[in-house]
């Protein structure tokens, strides 16, 4: 034990080179910067994605919640007003009866990833211009 604290005790400290901290701190804020890429592109990616979904929801499932027969019963609250008032609760039945939920939910369900997507890209940015302002002021 004791020619183990001696051998210690003979090695000369070893100092770093100049700039290593400096290096070493460029290559974290690269990488940082590589994360952040890599989440903007997935991000526009899955914005990009969810877009076109949305607009293929509109296109398959559009059509059918238009010509569905919700929009029939809901016309006639317009054209017999008196007879549907005196109906009311077996009118807000047929309405709820023929709403078309299927078609309703394949559409908001692209729509919710789309602002989904959009805060996350929203955070993205904010978060990449707030670390750029701090590293601005930190080197000042």
């Amino acid at each position: 034990m004791n020619k183990l604290n001696q051998i210690f005790k003979n090695i000369q400290e070893i100092e770093p080179p100049r700039g290593l901290s400096e290096l070493i701190l460029k290559r974290v804020e690269l990488e940082k910067d590589k994360q952040i890429k890599r989440k903007l592109f997935l991000s526009y990616a899955g914005f990009c994605s969810s877009v076109a979904a949305t607009f293929y929801a509109f296109l398959a499932f559009g059509s059918s919640f238009l010509k569905s027969d919700f929009w029939s019963m809901l016309s006639l609250m317009f054209s017999d007003l008196m007879i549907v008032a005196g109906n009311w609760k077996t009118y807000l039945y047929s309405l709820v009866e023929t709403f078309p939920v299927v078609n309703v939910i394949a559409i908001l369900i692209p729509i919710f990833g789309l602002l989904a997507f959009l805060n996350l890209l929203v955070s993205i940015k904010n978060n990449k211009h707030i670390s750029r302002h701090a590293n601005l002021q930190f080197q000042h």
